[in-house]
């Protein structure tokens, strides 16, 4: 059985949406998201890009796709807690992400 995804390319060639085949973010789809964000989307976290995890905020087994509109940049400790189900995820107005310990 073939398996048809669309697929949008960058200005290279690089795969920057890819559907939900795959995973995880491509090497293309990370460099992205550190270009447009610099640092943790956490609110007043400071991690820089480079340390960051791409993080998918509509989850792949609720339908989630791997590509740019469903990525996030977050450090470890905040990529944890936005799987940990003690916390609150909320997403700010600006695109950052708050967490908040569920009473």
């Amino acid at each position: 059985m073939a398996k048809i995804l669309p697929a949008v390319l960058g200005s290279k060639s690089e795969i920057l949406d890819l559907g939900r085949s795959r995973r995880l973010h491509t090497a293309a789809q990370r460099k992205a998201i550190r270009i447009k964000h610099h640092q943790c989307q956490t609110d007043g976290c400071t991690v820089p890009a480079a340390r960051c995890e791409t993080h998918h905020p509509h989850a792949r087994s609720a339908g989630g796709k791997t590509d740019l509109d469903n990525a996030a940049l977050l450090c470890c400790h905040h990529h944890h807690r936005a799987h940990d189900t003690r916390y609150l995820t909320q997403q700010l107005p600006n695109g950052d992400y708050r967490f908040t310990r569920r009473t």
